[in-house]
């Protein structure tokens, strides 16, 4: 089995893009349609979903996860971690749906903000992604804390929130995850100790 470091694969989509060719917006329609796929297989309309996303792609990965998941009339809550920014093109465009399509979206900038979580919810991580490069801090440390205390059933995107794709991540708060749909290649922590 090849790893391939966070930089290559971010290469490897930019010549999938460039090359297929196939739009930025596109390809992670095929990563969440992939991810919702397992979903759909494996839990029912009777459960409840609660997605954090990150601004970035990654948050882009579960805002359109959301989107097929609530077309399909599951319970979906959507809760974005407010960094300050605008967020990537990707995470503008489905965001832009959800607004047209449910009032269950929260944004998080605060501790007093956090969602109640019950140990029967669905949870899944879409906060941060492969790019991950400095230590978490502030509002996302804290909701890591809260989600690995709830309880519930926890599904990471690509990689648990809080988990440096290529190296050790033994200082930084991540999320606990019970699973993790990740793209493309095994990530190099996956296969670290900690």
């Amino acid at each position: 089995m090849k790893i391939f470091s966070s930089a290559k694969i971010k290469d490897w989509d930019n010549y999938t893009i460039n090359h297929e060719p196939i739009t930025s917006n596109e390809l992670m329609e095929r990563a969440a349609r992939a991810c919702y796929q397992w979903l759909v297989k494996n839990y029912s309309v009777k459960n409840v979903f609660k997605i954090f996303c990150g601004k970035g792609n990654n948050g882009g990965d579960g805002l359109a996860i959301a989107r097929m998941l609530i077309e399909s009339k599951f319970d979906v809550s959507v809760y974005i971690l407010e960094s300050g920014r605008l967020g990537t093109d990707d995470f503008q465009n489905n965001i832009a749906w959800l607004y047209t399509h449910t009032d269950n979206i929260q944004f998080i900038d605060s501790e007093e903000c956090l969602p109640q979580i019950s140990n029967d919810n669905i949870v899944i991580d879409a906060l941060l992604g492969t790019g991950l490069n400095k230590p978490v801090e502030k509002i996302f440390k804290s909701v890591i804390n809260h989600i690995n205390k709830s309880g519930a059933k926890i599904i990471s995107i690509d990689i648990p929130g809080g988990l440096y794709a290529d190296k050790s991540s033994q200082q930084n708060v991540v999320i606990n995850a019970d699973y993790t749909l990740t793209f493309q290649q095994h990530k190099l922590a996956f296969f670290m100790a900690e």
